[in-house]
């Protein structure tokens, strides 16, 4: 059993994914032109990139360098000007995440992607980019082919559908958090900017709380759940680099 850390280096990369495919599932991101790689270097860093190798296995799962290559080609504000191994934990670390989740998923009857579903999350990824032209470009970069890219999306959309299912719908807010929250968070706000709040919310900032506690509470659901599984994985790094994001390992 091995432990990876997640929280500092990876959560940045994980979230910007997640408002990239999933539009604001967690996180934020500002979107950044990817640098222009042309003629000679273009064509020296395709062969860099496609280049692959095992990086790690988590509880049997496979992870190769190309997979982790993909998930930074996928992050708008990533620069492929330069990979280093930072970089590549980084990744590593987000792809544990990923995995671990998606093995989860697979043990529940979610529904299944509809076509239309698929569509529109490579849409949304697709608009983070400056064109579309920008964004082929990049998976071509990388040797990131329309069907493994497809599969990438729908891996992604039902570990959202799993996030969805564990972690929010059975989220509760009562009223009396909804007022805690008023009374500690948004009043002294309120004051401070020399606005006078009244007694209790009104029935659009009672369902802005709700949405804000309900969020918060998915997202520590959600942690904690991951630091549990991580505990529990299997993970075997391969790659030198990998090591230092499983720092249990032999």
């Amino acid at each position: 059993m091995t432990k990876t850390a997640c929280s500092s280096a990876a959560a940045p990369l994980w979230r910007r994914l997640c408002i990239s495919l999933f539009g604001g599932l967690i996180g934020f991101a500002a979107v950044q032109s990817p640098p222009v790689v042309s003629g000679e270097s273009q064509e020296a860093a395709r062969r860099e990139f496609i280049a692959d190798r095992l990086v790690a296995t988590v509880n049997g799962d496979v992870v190769t360098q190309s997979d982790l290559v993909w998930l930074l080609a996928l992050d708008p504000d990533f620069s492929l000007v330069a990979v280093s191994d930072a970089d590549l934990q980084r990744a590593l670390a987000a792809k544990i995440d990923l995995l671990l989740l998606s093995q989860e998923a697979a043990r529940f009857p979610l529904a299944s992607l509809t076509s239309e579903q698929v569509a529109a999350a490579k849409q949304r990824l697709i608009k983070r980019f400056p064109s579309e032209a920008a964004f082929r470009e990049r998976l071509e970069l990388v040797g990131l082919d329309a069907e493994t890219f497809d599969r990438l999306i729908r891996e992604r959309l039902q570990v959202e559908k799993y996030i969805n299912f564990r972690f929010q719908t059975f989220v509760l807010v009562t009223d009396d958090d909804v007022l805690n929250y008023y009374e500690t968070k948004v009043r002294p706000t309120l004051a401070a900017a020399g606005t006078v709040a009244p007694e209790a919310p009104d029935e659009e900032q009672r369902a802005l709380i709700v949405e804000i506690l309900s969020r918060e509470r998915a997202e520590r659901e959600q942690r904690q759940w991951l630091e549990a599984a991580r505990r529990r994985a299997d993970i075997v790094p391969l790659a030198p680099y990998a090591k230092a994001v499983a720092p249990d390992s032999p």
